[in-house]
């Protein structure tokens, strides 16, 4: 369908570069900032790119391409004298995509963006948000934290990826500096660097770039540093004139005069290349609600004898493997759980991602030089149901043993729970060279369950160890679940299939140590929550943004951490990283059931001073999806990575 235009004098105003005004939604007060009154928030894009864009305007609107779709993008423009859209008017007449402005610098948030995404959701829209950037008015991470949580981007199939509008100032003679917001192109670069890494962080995704070709080669000097994030390029030509470093579009913003059903303004109307298809494959989607499988623990992956992979050649600096999951896990899997170990040469991290997305900018393994150290990965599958890891420094061994997988045909669903120690060591005698100790969980979980999830912690190893768990009753697997190499406390999360009798065998191979182990929830056919995962994302680091860290009990303080705006979650999966911690201390997430925390009995993540290490943490959620994080002494920066949640 081609964008109709406005005809009439309005069209020939617009056409000879007037600016015309309708007038905005009654939003109180003129915002000021910085003595600049910031009259341009209520306005999809700049009138300074709107006169440039003018000045190689086509005579007639361009075709569009047989396999493109058309799409639109809007603000409180569009909104005259509060009049309100009608959706289903938009979406009837053709409109796939809809880009709604969600704020502008750190002073503005569209008062329609809400209301507008899900009314355009409900129509059967593609929707996603933009942020309006101010790259002298706060630095490019402050900006992108504040779009972030005003947008409420979700991996729902339907959203796009947020997107960062950098074009020409609005605000030129009101603020004292130029169309380039008086930065120098490397201070551009750094900016929109900042903001980018920042959108990555918190949501796995890349953003969208919304610019023009004239502003990006006089602002950014053309840079091409960024030419793996999809374009959406203004230009009113016949073609779109390209900024520099993109080959191709992703959309093309062919016009500001659009003639929309449903909308009483002018409209910008967008082309969407690739049309259905692209649209499809730009709106992430976490995978289906999904029940899980536990299975007698195997070795899929071992880098040192070839099992896996056809090499046993470690992983180099920023080296990645594909690991093949497709003869092990059915055509309905959603997600794998492999115990991952590392045996790194030098400070590293790895990562582990769906095969054929974009690697997250998130963690699950972190390594110090001459260590061997575990952690559970629960890992999206695609149709293909393969896996990559990455290493990202030095010379590092993967090993990882498939405990289990989710799938859309699968019975098994869980029931979280704060953590509940189940057993304790320390008390009575340690685990011995070559022991085996029974773990009776018929106490704790109902008759039918089918398997549970551990935080399995070793204490005191006298000596360089590892444990494994599994089924009570089966023969011994060639797997760990824990290395040790001293008498620092060290954990890791264990999904592990039930004995006939519910309980689980524990072994220690070397030495002396005592074991504890926390209970986080356990699976049974037909009652419980299914899993949906999603491609990692960051929700939480206090290196980069600041928390409020609340007291609890004696030298403990913790913080509340959201974990999903997504209705009916009983439970979250996430990858929790203890970074440089001032002290001996250990981290535990629980549940948020009060406005103030307690502390709990049982931990998930242990530290020694100033070590970096990671454990997955399987935690049930309060009403509103929130847990504690408590630190139990000192002080310790926190990273939080999402793997996925419950939901009934």
């Amino acid at each position: 369908m081609a964008g109709r235009v406005l005809g009439g004098v309005l069209a020939a105003a617009l056409a000879a570069g007037v600016l015309v005004a309708i007038a905005p939604v009654a939003s109180g007060a003129p915002i000021v900032t910085g003595g600049v009154e910031r009259d341009n928030v209520d306005n999809t894009h700049s009138p300074r790119t709107t006169a440039e864009l003018d000045e190689e305007r086509a005579e007639n609107p361009p075709a569009m391409a047989a396999a493109d779709v058309e799409g639109i993008d809007v603000a409180s423009h569009q909104h005259p004298n509060g009049a309100a859209i009608d959706w289903g008017q938009v979406a009837g007449a053709g409109y796939r995509s809809v880009s709604i402005k969600a704020s502008e610098g750190t002073y503005y948030t569209n008062p329609y963006y809400a209301g507008d995404r899900a009314g355009a959701a409900a129509a059967g829209m593609y929707t996603f948000a933009y942020h309006f950037a101010i790259p002298n008015w706060s630095n490019g991470t402050e900006q992108a934290d504040y779009f972030l949580d005003r947008a409420a981007y979700r991996q729902d199939g339907d959203t796009l990826p947020p997107a960062l509008d950098v074009e020409a100032n609005p605000y030129v003679g009101d603020d004292g500096t130029d169309a380039c917001y008086g930065l120098s192109d490397a201070q551009m670069v750094a900016w929109i660097r900042d903001f980018l890494a920042e959108v990555k962080r918190r949501t796995g995704v890349d953003a969208i770039i919304y610019t023009s070709a004239s502003w990006w080669r006089d602002c950014t000097g053309g840079t091409s540093a960024f030419a793996g994030h999809p374009l959406w390029v203004a230009s009113y030509a016949s073609t779109p004139t390209m900024p520099p470093g993109w080959p191709d579009y992703t959309m093309w913003q062919y016009t500001n005069q659009g003639s929309v059903p449903g909308i009483a303004a002018a409209t910008d109307l967008n082309y969407i290349s690739g049309g259905e298809a692209t649209l499809s494959a730009l709106a992430t989607q976490a995978a289906d609600p999904a029940g899980y499988t536990a299975t007698d623990p195997v070795r899929v992956l071992d880098t040192r004898n070839a099992v896996g992979v056809g090499t046993r050649t470690p992983l180099g600096p920023r080296g990645s493997v594909t690991l093949d999951l497709s003869g092990r896990l059915p055509a309905t899997a959603t997600a794998a759980v492999l115990n991952v170990t590392g045996l790194a040469s030098a400070a590293t991290y790895v990562t582990v991602w769906p095969n054929g997305a974009p690697r997250p900018s998130v963690s699950n393994l972190n390594l110090t030089g001459d260590e061997t150290r575990p952690n559970l990965v629960t890992v999206k599958v695609g149709a293909d149901r393969q896996v990559r890891l990455y290493n990202h420094n030095g010379n590092t061994h993967l090993l990882a043993d498939l405990a289990g997988w989710y799938a859309t045909d699968a019975t098994g669903l869980f029931t979280p729970q704060a953590p509940e120690r189940v057993l304790d060591t320390r008390p009575g005698a340690p685990l011995g060279t070559r022991t085996t100790r029974t773990l009776d969980l018929a106490p704790f979980v109902p008759a039918d369950a089918t398997a549970v999830t551990l935080n399995l912690t070793g204490v005191g190893a006298t000596g360089t160890t590892y444990v494994s768990a599994w089924p009570s009753g089966q023969p011994r697997p060639a797997v760990s679940n824990l290395n040790l190499a001293d008498a620092n406390a060290t954990p890791n999360l264990v999904t592990v299939k039930l004995g006939d009798d519910r309980a689980v065998d524990l072994y220690n191979h070397w030495g002396t140590v005592d074991l504890l182990a926390d209970l986080a929830g356990w699976y049974a056919p037909g009652a419980g929550s299914s899993f949906v995962a999603v491609t990692p994302w960051r929700l939480l680091d206090t290196r980069t943004k600041a928390v409020t860290w609340v007291p609890t009990g004696g030298t403990g303080h913790s913080i509340a951490l959201d974990t999903t705006d997504t209705a009916d979650v009983t439970g979250a999966v996430v990858n929790l990283t203890g970074v440089s911690p001032s002290t001996a201390t250990y981290v535990t997430a629980h549940p948020r059931t009060s406005a103030t925390p307690a502390r709990p009995g049982a931990s998930n993540l242990n530290l020694v001073r100033g070590q970096t290490a990671s454990n997955l943490a399987s935690t049930s959620v309060g009403p509103d999806g929130e847990v504690w994080l408590y630190n139990n002494a000192g002080t310790v920066d926190l990273i939080a990575d999402v793997a996925g949640y419950f939901t009934r």
